[in-house]
Order: structure tokens, then sequence, then C-alpha cells
């Protein structure tokens, strides 16, 4: 006989069709009513989505309910976390899952601790590194719903593994997390025919059933209910009420020989993934990158180094930041899929996160600036947040009464520079005539780019001369040739096609780069190709093309404009009536291995999709992504994408993939890897690589898409417009080519933090006023700063740099490395300390592993693919 353990829970979307404000309204009675039936026993248990965002909505406005709370979970009757939010994982950064977990974790801890179990019931697909990110917060047991085939396993139970070795036991829910709601509206034949269905996969006698769904009330007859069918069919089934640590507690005692899988999970065959939900609302996917960025590599590396100099770290201040872009990695507002009103508050909370990061930062480098000791007028003070020493271009921009330069060095030696531009701007107050201006209170705003070796995790100055003399020597040419290049690389552009020559590979690829543009018929949740399609392929064919060189910056400007249908009606009658202005810019810098490019696009039409194709001479049946701690790889073709539908599967395996950062094909003689600030989709057909810049649709949901057969997801029973999401206006990407001889992940992670990551700079200065919101704003100095620390150099590591965090204790330095290979260990790793330090190495929440003692040179030993590791600094 099998036992049924039912588990009473709520699925808490907090926004989709609907906004966060109205889900709140709902919750803030769902949640008296979940206290009330638990102190009441109609229920026993009670499981809250694993999430505590929504539980922090309640008590900001309910703080005497907190109490009760804690008591109910400390009773083991309420169970709650380890989530802040129900987090999507694929498109965003694996320090922001970490941060999920930590402050969910730690928020917990005043109401009675969490739950620990990876819980992640409605994510559109599961991400490979979650095991060893579970086991990482000391977690072991998780449930999953979306994304797992028939074919890996016909086992509900199995152990899920990473390439490291790390290990959760691990429950797939038979038809979701909804699929108990029969047992308690069915008639008595569904109940039966449900009670089947969820048992027959399980391998042990324990089969697990969730009843709840999304927002839903509390079955507060569920105790009869469970009575009633037990007596009907007792002969096959025992039901009783649960919750998820019994029945893993049950599974650890009974299953002996349950299968073990590894990899991701992200196949439609037996339930709706997705796959093309990555580009939906790029705008805010492009926020969200920039975001992540800044907060895991400038701004708490920034807060620890002020800390260090005297200037406190500001927990709560980082910690709410956190918590902003983390209530929009829910799956749902990742994804975009949402109607346009909750897209506006998301995007209310991104500009949110967004001034509150960068103005700690500005605000930062002003205080520390203009306390240094003896710092002077012009002073320019450049910052280093990564813990390797920059050697990359600077572009800054300095404020002058003179309208030439030069920089200086701490030897007062001349640096080399390029003067980008100039701009000539007025101080003085604004009147409606410029004729009446004063000419003595015009001021010059100047662009320049130079290299200036900065020290890991430090700061250096620089000194900014006033010339009166020009300078025309240190200004960017323009020549009249297509052409730029560098140590790297040589691009020429002639009849709108693009050549490049690798230099160090000796090789030249013409025609590389090109546009695709098709129809788009589907939804904020999948692409699906127009019914009445035609694809575009679009040169950049152009005569406006203008060219800057420099000795650190070279650059190729193209404008132009596509002709495209407006619409689905436009494309079906194949009439040209929208014009797409574009302008695209392709830049070299000194030294550098990249190529990038930024594209401008004016939307004007509807209902399509536009990517950029990258022709590579790569030979290969699988591509590769970065993962949130590692790499993937994956098949070009899907076995079934011929007979999927045959199969029955819920939606077309296309080859469409999440990246997180770049996406890579490569063979034995070269390796093409493109880099992305917000791009989140990627494709790869033969030897091309197709990258999504953007897609425009109108509707939440839409049924029978080509790609996607049955009902709309979303919402069933209407169409619900959502016209922001057609994207129509100015759009902005970012993108980097590398072309390099062999595919080195850790090389290309630490290139794509220097391309994402711009050093934080101030100059010292009164005439510009305006370099960012607050410097209008007197501030005092700091009576002391204190000297800056050094700890640490990665320079020559073989490891990913992921993260520096403050101990929540403020005295330990976390230093957080992965090895993102897929089958090398990584041996006789050494980190060389500054100083000899007490050091540790500690768990991603920060927790004790193992002290090592008093050391200069700190031995990683052997890590393992995939294997993250933190060690622990003390101050």
């Amino acid at each position: 006989m099998k036992k049924i353990h039912v588990v009473a829970h709520t699925h808490w979307d907090r926004e989709w069709y609907f906004s966060d404000n109205e889900a709140f309204i709902q919750f803030s009675y769902h949640m008296d009513e979940v206290i009330y039936a638990l102190e009441n026993n109609e229920l026993d248990y009670y499981y809250l989505d694993g999430q505590l965002s929504i539980l922090d909505d309640y008590l900001k406005i309910y703080p005497e309910k907190e109490t009760k709370i804690k008591e109910l979970v400390e009773a083991n009757k309420l169970f709650i976390g380890p989530w802040y939010t129900q987090m999507d994982e694929f498109v965003v950064a694996g320090e922001s899952v970490v941060k999920n977990l930590q402050i969910g974790i730690n928020m917990s801890k005043r109401l009675g601790g969490h739950t620990s179990l990876g819980y992640l019931p409605d994510s559109f697909g599961q991400g490979k590194d979650m095991p060893k990110i579970y086991n990482g917060f000391g977690i072991t047991d998780a449930v999953f719903w979306r994304g797992m085939p028939n074919e890996v396993t016909k086992s509900r139970e199995f152990y899920w593994t990473a390439e490291d070795g790390s290990k959760v036991l691990t429950i797939n829910i038979r038809n979701g997390y909804y699929a108990g709601v029969t047992l308690v509206e069915g008639d008595l034949y569904q109940k039966k025919a449900m009670l089947d269905l969820v048992a027959e996969d399980s391998t042990t006698e324990v089969v697990t059933l969730p009843v709840g769904g999304d927002q839903r009330a509390v079955d507060r007859d569920l105790k009869a209910i469970i009575q009633e069918v037990n007596e009907q069919f007792g002969t096959e089934y025992k039901i009783e009420e649960s919750n998820y640590p019994h029945i893993f507690n049950l599974l650890k005692e009974q299953a002996t020989d349950l299968p073990t899988v590894q990899g991701e999970f992200m196949s439609g065959s037996v339930s709706k993934i997705h796959r093309s939900i990555y580009s939906s609302r790029y705008d805010l996917k492009k926020l969200n990158d920039t975001i992540e960025n800044r907060l895991i590599f400038q701004l708490e590396p920034l807060m620890f180094m002020a800390d260090d100099l005297g200037i406190p770290f500001k927990r709560e201040l980082l910690d709410y930041i956190w918590t902003l872009l983390l209530k929009n990695h829910a799956h749902d507002s990742i994804g975009g899929c949402n109607t346009d009103k909750t897209n506006e508050m998301i995007l209310a909370r991104y500009k949110e996160a967004d001034q509150l990061s960068y103005s700690t930062i500005d605000y930062l480098v002003r205080k520390i600036s203009e306390s240094i000791k003896g710092i002077q007028e012009n002073d320019l003070i450049l910052f280093n947040t990564l813990p390797y020493t920059r050697t990359d271009p600077y572009i800054v921009e300095v404020s002058t009464k003179h309208a030439s330069i030069k920089l200086l060095d701490e030897n007062n030696h001349e640096l080399a520079s390029q003067i980008l531009s100039t701009e000539k701007v007025y101080a003085g107050e604004v009147r409606r005539s410029e004729s009446d201006y004063d000419e003595a209170k015009y001021y010059y705003i100047h662009k320049v780019s130079f290299i200036k070796e900065t020290p890991p995790l430090a700061y250096t100055i620089i000194t900014v001369k006033e010339l009166s003399e020009s300078n025309d020597s240190a200004k960017t040419s323009v020549p009249a040739s297509t052409l730029i290049e560098n140590e790297t690389y040589k691009i020429t552009f002639s009849d709108g096609q693009f050549t490049i020559l690798a230099k160090e590979q000796g090789e030249t690829y013409e025609n590389c780069l090109y546009v695709e543009e098709s129809g788009d018929e589907g939804d904020t949740y999948d692409y699906s190709p127009a019914y009445h399609d035609k694809v575009h392929q679009l040169a950049f064919d152009t005569n406006d093309v203008s060219v800057q060189t420099g000795p650190f910056l070279s650059t190729m400007t193209l404008n132009g404009n596509w002709t495209l249908p407006k619409d689905l009606q436009a494309r079906k009658s194949e009439e040209l009536n929208a014009t797409v202005n574009y302008t695209l810019s392709l830049s070299l810098s000194k030294k550098s291995k990249r190529i990038d490019m930024k594209i401008k696009i004016n939307n004007q039409a509807m209902d399509h999709r536009m990517r950029l194709v990258v022709n590579t001479p790569v030979k290969n049946n699988v591509s590769y992504a970065d993962t949130l701690f590692g790499i993937v790889e994956r098949q070009n073709q899907d076995p079934h994408i011929q007979d999927w539908r045959k199969l029955g599967w819920k939606e077309e395996p296309t080859e469409i993939y999440p990246m997180i950062h770049y996406a890579n094909i490569h063979d034995s003689a070269a390796s093409w890897t493109i880099l992305s600030k917000g791009i989140k989709e990627y494709q790869v057909i033969d030897d091309q690589i197709y990258m999504t810049l953007f897609r425009g649709v109108g509707f939440l949901g839409r049924p029978e898409l080509l790609r996607r057969p049955g009902d709309a997801s979303g919402n069933q029973y209407r169409y619900i417009p959502t016209p922001d999401s057609q994207l129509l206006g100015e759009l902005e990407m970012a993108l980097s080519l590398i072309i390099s001889a062999d595919f080195n992940p850790v090389r290309i992670q630490k290139e794509y933090q220097t391309y994402s990551v711009t050093s934080p700079y101030y100059q010292v200065q009164t005439l510009n006023r305006f370099t960012n919101p607050i410097q209008y704003f007197q501030s005092n100095k700091v009576d002391h700063l204190n000297e800056l620390k050094e700890y640490v150099d990665l320079n020559n590591s073989n490891l990913v740099f992921s993260a520096l965090e403050l101990s929540r204790d403020g005295q330990w330095v976390n230093l957080r490395l992965y090895n993102p290979s897929l089958e090398k260990s990584v041996t006789n790793e050494k980190i060389i300390l500054a100083t000899e330090c007490n050091v540790r190495f500690v768990d991603l929440n920060g927790d004790l592993i193992e002290s090592v003692g008093k050391l200069k040179e700190v031995s990683l030993g052997i890590v393992k693919p995939g294997e993250i590791k933190t060690v622990s600094i003390e101050r």
C-alpha cells in the first residue's frame, strides 16, 4: 500500500497578470487565515511557498503578527524559507541566487528558522548548478516541477548531482504543485484517477501530493476530505497530512536504490518550459544585468574598502537594494511575462535599485577622494573594485577651465592619453538667450582614455593638468578609410560587409556580421514564427560610416535604416511599410582581445524578432554557455525537433538557449565567444551564432502557437494586450566578440568582468557640480582616513572570481572562487595574501567549514570541476 503525503501549501506569485499590490491585499487576509487554521487545528502543517518576501511585506504592515508566526514556525506547523523570492535559474547571476538564499535564511532566523529545502515548484526549468548551491547552504533535499523529461528517469524520486559531487535527494512533482487540488474539488472518480497518476511514478511507498495553487485560499475542510477519501480507497492508499521534512526523512529511510541524474532540465516534454522567455522584455533584463554587476563587482567591494578606510559598511542599505532586485527575480517578474501594469512596477523597482546603487558608489568615491590627505584640485582618483590589477584603458570625463589638458602620474610624469571628445559648457546661471552668457563662466568637459595600472582593491591618483596651449596631438584622428585595428584585430567595412583579421591566428573572416529579422506571433512567454512569415537578412548597407582612431580606442560607427513589415498584417501581405533606423559601432581598445559592439535600434515594427548573426568557421554540433557557477554543453540540434508533436510534447524543443553572460562555439582550430550586457538568449545553427537582440509581442498569452499548441499561457480565458512588450522606440544592445585559438572559460569570465565592470573615479573640482545628482550637495570630509589594507591579488588565478563579501559580523572578508570546467580539476592553486592572516573556509552562507590557521600562502588544494570555494580572511 502506498502512503500519500498531502502537503497543504500555497504558491504565491508576487505579481503576474496582477500587480504585487493587488496580490498583497489578498495575502494580508490569506496569512490571517493560515494562522487561524494552524492555531485551531484545521490544518496540521502549512508550507508558505518557500519564500520570505511575502512575509517580509506582511510584517511591515502587521508587525504584531511576528510573535505568532515565530511560535508556529518553532512548533513545526508553519514552514517558511529558505528563499527570499521564488527565482528564475537561467537569466540571473549566480551571486544573485546566493544572495537570495542568504537574505532569506537570515530573515527567517528571527521568525523561528527556515525549512532546509531547495523548493522551486514553478521555475521555468532547473539549472545544472543548483545541487552545489543547495549543498553550499547545507541543503540536501529539493523539490521542483518543470523541465524534467521522462527519458532521463521515470522515477519521481532521484538523486540530482553536479560535476563536483554535490548531491540532493529530489522529488519531481507529478503534474505540478496544484495536482492535489483535485483531492479537494474533484468528483470521486477524479480523485481516484489523480491518486493513481501521482502514485504510478513513485518507486517507493512514499508519494508526495501538494494540495494548493496560485494564490489559493486555505483548504479548511482538508481533514474531512482526507478522511472521506481514506474510507473510499483505503485498500490501496493511505492518505495523511504531512510536511516536506517528514517526507524526506521517510525517503532516506526507505529509498535504497534511487536513480542518480545530472545536468540541467529544460524539456517541454511534460510541462511548458517557455524556452524563449529569456528574450521577453529585453529592456528589463538589461537593467537587471547592469544592477547585478554593479552590486556584485562594484558596490560591495567598494563598501568594504570604504569600511577599511573608516567609513562604516551599511549592511542594511546593501540588503535593501538587493531585496529590490530579488523581488524582480521571481520567475514571472524576471521573465517579463506580465501585464504592462505589472512590468511598470518591476521597472520602478529596477530604477530604485539602480539609483540607490550608483548613488552609493558616487557618494563613497567622493567621500574617500576628498578625505585623502594632501589631495588637491584636479586630482583624479581611480578605484579598482576587482581583486586583480586593472591594465585596460580607462575612459573618464574630467572638467577643466581650459580647453586643453594632459595627465600626470604620481611622479609628475605625463601619461599618454587620447582625447575622445571635448564639450564647452556654461557654469553660470541660465538665461533665455545664450548671448547673455558671461564668457568667463564657461568650462570644458573632456572625455579621455588612458592606461594607468591600478592594484587590486585599491585606488590610485593622477592629476589633470590644464594647458593654455592646444594639445591636438592627443586628440582622436578621423581617417578616410573604413578600417580600425589594434594589436589583436583588423576590421574593415566595405559594401555592407565586415571582414575581420584575427592577427594571433593569422586568419581572415569575411562577411562576419548581419542581422536577421522575422515575425513573432508568440507571446510574452514564447517566441513563435508568424503564421505568414518571411525572414529578412539585413546587411549594414549604408554609406554613412565614420571612423575615429587613436592610441587607446578606435571606433567605427555606421548609421542606416532597414525597411520592414510594420505588423503581422503587413508581413502577411508582404508590405515593407516601417522604417527602423540603426547605429552600429565597433570599438577596439589598446591590447584588448575583444571587439566591442553597440547597436542602437529605433524599433518601429511590431510582432517581430531581431537577432545579430555571427558567421564563424567553427564546425561542431554543440555549443557552450556560462551558467550560475560554471559552463554547460548543449546540443545544437535537439533529437526530438522532428517528432515532438507525435510524442505529445507541450512545446517545440527549438534549440533556443539561455546564457548568463556569454555563449561560445569552438573546435580544435578556433573559439568564438560572444559576451553581452543583458542579452540572455542564443541559438547556434550550423556555424552561425544567433544572438536575440530583442523581440516584440503584444499579448501576455496567445493560444495555438506554431511552437506551442493548445491553450494560451498565463491566462487561458481571455487575451491580455501588452503593447509595452512590443518595445517600440529606442533600444540599445551591447555585445563583445572574442576570437581565440582555444576555449578558456576562466579567461573569458575575467574578460567579461573587465568588459562589464567600469572603474569608479572622482575628480576633485568645483567647476561641474552636476557630475552626478548628489555632487551638488556639500559633504564633510572624514576626520581621519585610515590606510587602505592590502588583501589579495588574483592576477594569476586559474579560477573564476565570483564575489568579495564582508561577513555579517564585519570580522572576515569572504572571497569566492569557482572552477568552471566540466571535466578538469584545478590543482596546486594558491592564494597569496599581502600579509599573514587567520584564514578559514566557509560555505555559501558564510558558516565555518574549516579553520586553517594563520597563513600568507593559502592552498586551495584540488578544486574539482564545477566546485565553488569561499576563502575567509580575517581583517
